[in-house]
């Protein structure tokens, strides 16, 4: 082989390598936005009236590996959120012994709590490796909190989550939190 040859070579190593590190870069950028975007379509599908909307923050979409869609740290959160909903549910209704079903707000909000509830533990994950072991990467997981005007309307203030599949172009699972 000439000298001549390997530099050429090695030069056009370098330039692939670097050439594919600019595009891994590049892709990931973009299925990020794409996955918060796909959340944002998915919402305003989800809702009973998408023009009230007011979307407040959209989180920064993050990988969700194997089928356990909730860390430790995020049930413990939305356990929490639940804990306040149910507070607010009985302090507004003296501990269900003056529940109005007439009431459309308590209602609502006694609706939402038992959907996410449900929504939850379909979630759970009990099937996954007991050993600990890594999962794959399976897709991304997206936050939208907003504000809307439900088919009643009555306002609600919520948190829906999106897990999107790897190319971020649907959505796998979803389920709203009510938020005080």
């Amino acid at each position: 082989m000439r000298p001549g040859m390997k530099i050429g070579i090695i030069l056009a190593s370098i330039v692939l390598f670097w050439s594919g590190v600019f595009c891994l870069v590049c892709c990931s950028d973009n299925l990020n936005d794409r996955a918060a975007d796909m959340a944002e379509k998915a919402l305003r599908a989800s809702v009973d009236n998408p023009e009230s909307i007011r979307i407040l923050a959209v989180s920064k979409p993050d990988s969700v590996f194997g089928h356990t869609y909730i860390t430790q740290e995020e049930k413990m959160a939305l356990s929490m959120a639940m804990v306040e909903i149910n507070r607010k549910v009985m302090e507004a209704t003296d501990g269900l012994e003056d529940f109005d079903p007439d009431d459309k707000e308590t209602a609502a909000l006694m609706e939402r709590q038992m959907s996410a509830m449900s929504g939850l533990r379909r979630l759970m994950d009990f099937g996954g490796p007991l050993d600990g072991s890594p999962q794959p990467f399976s897709g991304w997981k997206v936050k939208v909190d907003f504000e809307g005007v439900d088919a009643d309307g009555q306002g609600y203030h919520s948190e829906y989550w999106f897990i999107l599949d790897k190319e971020a172009q649907c959505v796998v699972k979803s389920f709203e939190i009510p938020l005080p």
